[in-house]
Order: structure tokens, then sequence, then C-alpha cells
């Protein structure tokens, strides 16, 4: 990781933290603004790749799965963006779905990354058990969406400064001789 992307992760771990002490302070409003944040970043990572695919992965081996990555995440995209006329508890479901995914996925690279020995599988592997135990609880508590809201807060707190810590570990370089 380069200094760049250690001050992007830094600054991005930082509007987390802000984003959730916003959540806190609003949680009647919460979910239609975590439902507006991630459809906006799920529209603008749709973009972005569909952009990296016109411009570069068309012309590399396997760069049309990058095209249907990039046309899948713009209709996520669309698809939360158009969830915000409906009821709380069916975004509430829908957040819920793709927090548990989410931390699916991290236990599946912790495996991965143990497989072949890497250093850092138990920070992914806690992540992961943290985000999926975070969407049990919100299911639990699915009648009150102030407690939703904190805690998806605090799984953004959590992922904020995972994030952080991330950009002041020392990465491995390899060199070839």
């Amino acid at each position: 990781m380069n200094s760049g992307q250690r001050i992007k992760n830094i600054l991005i771990g930082l509007l987390m933290i802000l984003g959730s002490i916003i959540l806190i302070a609003f949680p009647e409003d919460g979910l239609l603004i975590v439902a507006g944040v991630l459809s906006l970043s799920l529209f603008i990572y749709g973009i972005k790749t569909l952009i990296y695919y016109l411009t570069m992965a068309r012309h590399m081996v396997g760069g049309r799965i990058i095209l249907y990555i990039a046309v899948i995440v713009l209709d996520f995209g669309m698809f939360t963006m158009m969830m915000t006329n409906i009821p709380k508890m069916y975004i509430a479901l829908y957040l819920l779905a793709i927090y548990a995914f989410s931390g699916a996925i991290d236990i599946l690279r912790a495996l991965e990354a143990k497989k072949y020995q890497s250093s850092a599988w138990k920070l992914k592997l806690i992540s992961g058990i943290i985000n999926i135990v975070i969407a049990i609880l919100c299911v639990v508590f699915i009648g009150s969406t102030n407690m939703i809201v904190y805690l998806y807060c605090a799984g953004l707190i959590y992922s904020a400064v995972v994030r952080i810590a991330t950009a002041f570990r020392k990465t491995a370089i390899v060199y070839i001789q």
C-alpha cells in the first residue's frame, strides 16, 4: 500500500466515523440516510467500474466480467435508490441482508487467507463474525428502527477503526531479483 492509498483509507475511515456520529444524532431518519449513502456509493462504484471496462478491461482476458459487475452494481444502486419510498421495515431487511452477506464474504476471505498462510486472516475473520453478529442482533431488534441504526453505527465505527488500523500496518513487499 503506497502513501496515497494510506491517506485515502484514513480519510475514508474518518468519514465513516463522522457519518456514524451523524446517524447517532438523527436515528429517526437513519435508515433513509443509510439507504441513500449506500445507493450513492453503489452507483458511483458502478459508474467507476463501467468506465474502467470501457477504457481498459474490454481489451483484457475476462474483461467482460468487469462489465457484468458494473451493470449489476449499477442495478443494485438504482434499486436501493428506489427503496427510499417504501416502508422502513423493508429498507431494514434489505440492509440486514447486505450486512450479513458482507460478513459471510469476510469469513470466506479469511478462511482463504488462512489457507494461504496470510498474517491478516484473523482480523478478517473477526470482522466477518462481527458483521454477522450485528445482522443477527438487528433481526432480534427489528421492531425498533432506532436500535437498528445504533447497531449499524457500531458496525460502521468498527469498520472505520479497522480501515484506519490497516492503513498504519506495514505491508510486505516482494522483491524479484
